[in-house]
């Protein structure tokens, strides 16, 4: 499976085992930035990552508990990637949010809007850390395999950006 979905399909397949009825209060969670980290596999040199912002994701669950759909924003947030080698940097904003919701039939769906960084193209599976304006949406049947896979907008990978 494609780098890029490897988060999605865990998050999904998840989902896909719980009922699909919500009937309880969503829980509201704020969670802060990660730490930085330095990305290594995507671009022809090392490339560190830092993220300025919180991740506000909203969680409903059926009448067991079960989650069934996920909401997460990401309000006035910033991703900056520096080459190592280089010290070159790039500044982007990185808000929108994403959607992950179990379907009638088993299968899930997930939504990713807005502007932010992928590791690895999601659509191709190329490697990069491409930055997303638009949207991404991807189908999963209820194994978890995808199914279908639909980008608006424009992927563009920062490495030649960052390579000088």
């Amino acid at each position: 499976m494609r780098r890029g979905l490897l988060l999605l399909s865990t998050v999904l397949i998840a989902l896909a085992v719980a009922p699909a009825a919500t009937a309880n209060k969503p829980t509201r969670e704020i969670i802060p930035a990660p730490d930085d980290m330095v990305i290594t596999d995507q671009c022809a040199f090392p490339v560190l990552g830092h993220i300025d912002g919180v991740e506000i994701d909203t969680t409903f669950t059926d009448k067991e508990g079960n989650t069934v759909k996920l909401i997460g924003v990401f309000p006035g947030n910033t991703l900056t990637f520096t080459n190592l080698e280089t010290g070159t940097s790039i500044t982007t904003g990185a808000t929108g949010l994403f959607q992950a919701r179990l379907l009638h039939d088993g299968s899930s769906s997930f939504l990713v809007t807005g502007h932010g960084a992928w590791f690895g193209n999601p659509i191709t599976g190329e490697p990069g850390i491409w930055f997303q304006t638009g949207r991404i949406q991807a189908t999963f049947d209820a194994d978890g395999n995808l199914t279908s896979i639909d980008s608006a907008g424009t992927l563009v990978n920062l490495c030649a950006q960052l390579a000088s």
